[in-house]
């Protein structure tokens, strides 16, 4: 019996033989991305919540975080700057013996006679003397040394804790004759009750 060949045969078997192989390299691919995609999945689920700690930690809360702190500032006094440091050591007050600033020229104390009231004494041109203090207020009553050394005088006004604040500032002077006090402006600062704080009224 004789046998036909038919053309083109053995092309389909080829390509029938490629489809197979392509259907179960997909088949594996399925297979493979349905073990590994839970386990992907799960990994990100472990790592949501280290990652929310880890902001809880970076960010503090709001009871421990700092809190700023106005040293130059009260609402109720104004701001300290463009005033010197005024606070003194215990109550704004002059006291016998205390030692002074005379601006940057020299160091003195004071001393508090009957006759004279309150007298910065220095030592100058080789001995002690007292300065000569003049100004629109007197140094004493309202007067007081700071922790700088510089003396100011205070005197109230009409509003309660407002005060018209003078500076005591060296003026003149040589080698011989020593300069004079002089009670410059300072201008109106306000103060707490207790002299621990003050600002510029503003």
């Amino acid at each position: 019996m004789a046998t036909t060949h038919l053309p083109g045969t053995g092309l389909g078997s080829a390509v029938g033989a490629r489809r197979r192989r392509l259907a179960v390299i997909a088949g594996v691919v399925l297979v493979g991305a349905a073990i590994t995609v839970p386990f992907a999945l799960r990994g990100l689920d472990h790592d949501r919540p280290a990652t929310s700690a880890t902001r809880q930690q970076v960010t503090p809360p709001a009871s421990s975080r700092p809190h700023q702190h106005h040293a130059t500032t009260d609402a109720a006094l104004g701001t300290q700057a463009d005033l010197p440091p005024l606070l003194s050591d215990g109550a704004p007050a002059l006291r016998e013996g205390a030692a002074v600033r005379v601006g940057d020229v020299t160091e003195g104390s004071l001393r508090h006679t009957t006759g004279a009231g309150w007298q910065v004494m220095v030592r100058w041109a080789g001995h002690l003397q007292p300065l000569t203090a003049r100004g629109p207020v007197p140094l004493g009553a309202g007067s007081w040394v700071a922790r700088s050394g510089l003396l100011y005088t205070r005197v109230a006004t009409s509003t309660p804790g407002r005060y018209d604040v003078y500076s005591w500032q060296p003026q003149g002077g040589s080698a011989y004759s020593a300069p004079t006090l002089v009670a410059s402006p300072l201008g109106a600062v306000c103060f707490n009750a207790s002299f621990t704080a003050f600002g510029d009224c503003r």
